[in-house]
């Protein structure tokens, strides 16, 4: 659970100013149920929520937390969850992960399997230790690499570790029960310092000043980076672009780790989403991609702001912001209705986004994010 010193500090510094708004409540839970009969839909003779493919497991367990997650949950005690619950704890490995062998998303399909057993309260404390002990099993330990803290997908090996899945390694962590004083974690909160554009914390070469996240430390998915040798005297220093899904995500970590809000990591990070706050682009990407990783970016923003309970947003023209009101009308754009049902899918298909069933899984949690902040 967040420390409810930093939940007490981001409501006193967010909330407190803020106008009241028109309550968007019922447009929400009707976008909530028909996401819900969506996806609820897609269920499969085995269990799982999606035809077989290297992402079904990985897919089904995020659906199956999505709908089993408050508020408006979907009962784990129907049938459709107890067959996924099922499909997924099938995948369990000798070694504690939860992951199939054949596909290399170890990393995310076990951290997926944490949040869903306590989203169902279905975990063994066995297997609850069992799935710890193999994230931190994959966890950077090599004190001269850059990523030393990091948790990557499983399947590379070290020196491969990436903000994206730390996130989720460490919200699974700590959602089920590892405190963020864990010397693990700090590890970790370390590894998430070397992927924040911020000198003041970061020193690697590349490092500036805006505040944002990269993929790695030696990555941006948007663009530039760094092949991990020092810059000679003449040449120009490696540039790494921020973007906006890495930010959130850090932003949301930080928060896990129980940072506070006036930390200077946390204050230079939401003053870089403050500047690039918008929901018709993941900001930072660059020209003609910046549709990639749309939907992502949205469920990383609802985390960031369910977490720190943050409700409205003071932009830099000096206007506030609701990014409740903001992110619904976004979705509300981008929804296929289909009489009960509702979905989305993005045209831009990196990251496996072009997958209906994903991307609503992703906007079922954000539209969930968003009801709980109201």
């Amino acid at each position: 659970m967040l420390s409810r010193t930093l939940v007490s500090i981001f409501l006193a510094t967010a909330v407190c100013a803020a106008e009241p708004i028109a309550s968007p409540a019922a447009e929400v839970d009707v976008l909530i149920s028909k996401a819900s009969n969506y996806l609820l839909a897609q269920t499969q003779p085995n269990g799982s929520f999606m035809p077989g493919d290297q992402f079904v497991l990985g897919v089904t367990g995020l659906v199956a937390e999505a709908l089993a997650v408050e508020p408006s949950a979907t009962p784990a005690s129907d049938p459709r969850l107890v067959k996924a619950l099922a499909f997924v704890n099938g995948f369990k490995q000798p070694d504690g992960g939860v992951y199939d062998p054949t596909s290399p998303l170890g990393n995310y399909c076990t951290s997926i399997a944490l949040l869903l057993w306590t989203a169902t309260k279905s975990g063994d404390p066995a297997s609850v230790t069992a799935a710890q002990n193999y994230l931190w099993g994959i966890q950077n330990k090599d004190i001269k690499n850059p990523s030393l803290g990091g948790i990557g997908y499983g399947s590379k090996g070290v020196g491969f570790e990436d903000l994206s899945n730390t996130s989720w390694a460490v919200n699974a962590l700590k959602t089920s029960g590892v405190p963020s004083t864990d010397p693990r974690m700090q590890q970790a909160l370390k590894f998430l310092e070397r992927c924040q554009d911020l000198s003041s914390v970061n020193k690697l070469p590349w490092a500036g000043n805006s505040g944002g996240a990269v993929y790695s430390p030696d990555e941006s998915k948007a663009a530039g980076s760094w092949d991990r040798t020092p810059p000679k005297a003449d040449a120009p220093a490696p540039k790494l672009a921020p973007y906006g899904s890495m930010t959130y995500a850090l932003i949301s970590s930080y928060a896990v780790l129980d940072l506070k809000a006036d930390d200077p990591r946390v204050v230079a990070a939401l003053a870089w989403v403050k500047a690039n706050y918008q929901f018709d682009a993941n900001p930072g990407m660059a020209a003609g991609k910046e549709q990639q990783g749309l939907f992502y970016y949205y469920l990383l923003m609802s985390r960031t702001y369910q977490v720190t309970g943050i409700k409205t947003i003071d932009l830099p023209n000096g206007t506030k912001a609701d990014w409740r009101v903001d992110l619904l009308k976004a979705i509300q754009q981008r929804v296929t209705i289909d009489g009960d049902k509702a979905y989305w899918a993005n045209k831009a298909d990196r990251w496996a986004e072009g997958s209906p069933i994903l991307v609503t899984a992703y906007v079922l949690k954000a539209l969930k994010a968003i009801k709980s902040s109201l």
